[in-house]
């Protein structure tokens, strides 16, 4: 009921009369002034003036449910959103919902978290109520060798929903980031559970800078507001995301991987450079060439050798 009534009050040219909320509502008057308090304690401000109505005044910067399902319109993303305003980490809490069977496309996400997780153990930062932390649950009928697209599929739905509401143009640096020109914007974290070899889920992570100011961010970073001058507004920015997952995770579903790939080497930032990669097997330097159909990404050695690296930390080197 809420949703609508924010809905009304969006609408509205000027002040709508409670009166006629009441009567869109089928509610009684008294019904509508307790959900204007409600809404105003989720930190919406509303004026109320006598004989005029009410009138949205501002939004929170906070994300609520109602907001992000409102006109969302996926099947599989986000028909389950839980927002926590804190967790140690929400691959944490969506790895426990895959374990108890939560449907596929169930969303954790958090205003911040005390210990988000990156790659190789690293630390990814989440100033509270600035960034999209999130992780979500996925059952693909897909063998372990194939799991490496689901990173690349996250990241170019990433790089999509960013252009798509905003003049930004990232790139993607394999295996997992999204960048604003030097800086890194988004990071994104693949776990699973499988048993036999048989993938039971994986839970993708994506914590993606949005409001954050460089100083609040750690070296190196980037954020939406800080390569465009201006704020997001979040809830919007994360429809638009689930949105563009929805539309590259069906191409996983229906076999049309390729394209994909065809979008993911259109904004990387990796190909075609002289790279040096390191992974527990040690550091190769050379060209990266190309990736694999499964995502695996090839490097031209200096010897003309071509080696295959499905995980490592790749330097750029200039």
């Amino acid at each position: 009921m809420q949703e609508r009534i924010i809905q009304f009050l969006k609408e509205s040219d000027g002040y709508i009369s409670g009166e006629e909320i009441s009567q869109r509502l089928k509610m009684s008057r008294a019904a509508i002034w307790k959900h204007m308090q409600e809404l105003r304690a989720d930190g919406y401000e509303i004026a109320a003036v006598p004989h005029l109505g009410y009138q949205l005044v501002t939004c929170p910067d906070k994300l609520l449910g109602f907001e992000i399902q409102s006109g969302l319109n996926t099947k599989i993303f986000g028909k389950k959103i839980i927002l926590l305003d804190t967790a140690v980490s929400t691959m944490d809490e969506a790895f426990k919902l895959g374990m108890e069977n939560c449907p596929e496309g169930t969303v954790v996400c958090a205003e911040s978290q005390s210990k988000g997780r990156g790659r190789l153990g690293r630390v990814w930062a989440s100033p509270k109520n600035k960034g999209l932390y999130f992780s979500f649950v996925l059952r693909p009928p897909l063998p372990l060798n194939q799991l490496a697209q689901l990173t690349l599929m996250s990241a170019v739905a990433l790089a999509e929903a960013v252009e798509n509401i905003s003049e930004l143009k990232p790139l993607i640096k394999w295996p997992n980031d999204v960048l604003l020109g030097s800086g890194k914007l988004a990071g994104i974290l693949t776990e699973l559970r499988a048993e036999s070899d048989q993938v039971k889920f994986v839970v993708v992570g994506i914590g993606l800078n949005v409001n954050a100011t460089v100083s609040q961010l750690p070296g190196g970073s980037s954020s939406l507001k800080a390569a465009a001058g201006s704020s997001f507004d979040r809830a919007l920015v994360f429809q638009a995301i689930l949105r563009s997952l929805e539309k590259w995770y069906l191409k996983i579903l229906h076999h049309e991987f390729s394209q994909v790939m065809d979008e993911w080497k259109k904004r990387s930032a990796t190909l075609k450079k002289r790279i040096r990669i390191s992974d527990p097997n040690g550091i190769i330097e050379g060209e990266a060439l190309d990736l694999d159909e499964d995502g695996a990404l090839l490097i031209r050695k200096d010897n003309g050798i071509i080696v295959k690296k499905t995980a490592g930390d790749v330097f750029i080197l200039r």
